[in-house]
């Protein structure tokens, strides 16, 4: 596969997750969010796990028989669980905009915590960028209502969590190149953990389940099975600056899905808000990739 049909594939993964936000919102018309993360998070597991058995069968023992690629997994599978509960829960009142745009944060405070936890340099205009996504999300939420402004507050929390998920992907795949075990694993904690929450404080029935199922299959299977495997393939061969950006083209196909399906739309504030925060992440996550190619 060549460079340029690497990133034009890559292009196919974030236009998908962008629609999924969509999907997640209107998929809890019948249900609960963590019903709707169990079920989803059901079919991405049954989608990826052939695959990693196909692919990296022997790869099981080796992770399963250590204690620290289990642990990793475990944790790995924790973070995302968060993330993308918090991120369910919070896009029953936030616009999918907000949503998109404020969880994409988890890219600058992937550089905090480089800085300040592992101690790694930061390249001064990182700092910027960071002041950027900070003046964005003030745009994004400041005249909101009170319960919108608690709902996207939920999502800071959300960015910490999908950082610290970035971070121990990195730790994993830099000592075991094994993705589609790790996601199943991911996959199976965020369903369980789903499931537990939601017979607790919700109240799923296989009926409501059906009624959303095209939403569900969507984020499920659409979303987090094929979209992760084109992801995985494309950036194998994808020049590494311009896969960075085309990633994060994922919240502005967001913010246009919300306006052309559910008729979201943005006032001047929210776009100039939308504007910042790609910018710091784009920069964020360029600066680096610049300077290792150097």
């Amino acid at each position: 596969m060549s460079t340029t049909r690497a990133n034009l594939l890559m292009l196919i993964p974030p236009l998908i997750w962008g629609v999924a936000f969509v999907y997640q919102k209107t998929g809890m018309g019948s249900i609960g969010p963590f019903t709707f993360s169990f079920a989803r998070f059901f079919f991405a597991l049954i989608t990826v796990l052939p695959l990693a058995i196909l692919f990296e069968r022997s790869n099981f023992k080796i992770i399963f028989s250590s204690k620290r690629y289990t642990y990793l997994c475990l944790i790995t599978g924790f973070f995302l669980f968060c993330g993308m509960g918090l991120q369910q829960y919070a896009l029953q009142i936030s616009l999918v905009s907000n949503v998109a745009f404020l969880s994409t944060l988890y890219v600058p405070i992937v550089a905090l915590i480089s800085k300040f936890i592992f101690k790694k340099q930061l390249h001064w205009v990182i700092w910027v960028a960071i002041l950027l996504c900070l003046y964005g999300s003030y745009l994004l939420s400041s005249n909101q209502s009170v319960e919108i402004q608690k709902s996207d507050s939920l999502l800071f929390i959300a960015a910490l969590s999908f950082a610290l998920h970035i971070i121990f992907i990195d730790i994993f795949m830099k000592e075991l190149n094994s993705p589609f075990i790790f996601g199943s694993v991911q996959y199976f904690i965020v369903f369980l953990l789903s499931l537990i929450i939601a017979f607790i404080f919700e109240q799923p029935s296989l009926k409501n389940i059906q009624i959303e199922w095209f939403e569900i299959l969507f984020t499920g299977i659409i979303s987090a099975g094929i979209g992760y495997t084109l992801q995985i393939i494309a950036q194998q061969k994808a020049n590494p600056a311009p896969a960075a950006i085309i990633l994060s083209m994922e919240s502005v196909f967001a913010a246009i899905a919300g306006w052309y399906m559910i008729n979201e739309i943005l006032d001047q504030n929210k776009i100039y808000g939308c504007v910042a925060i790609f910018s710091g992440v784009v920069i964020v996550q360029l600066i680096p990739t610049m300077i290792k190619s150097k």
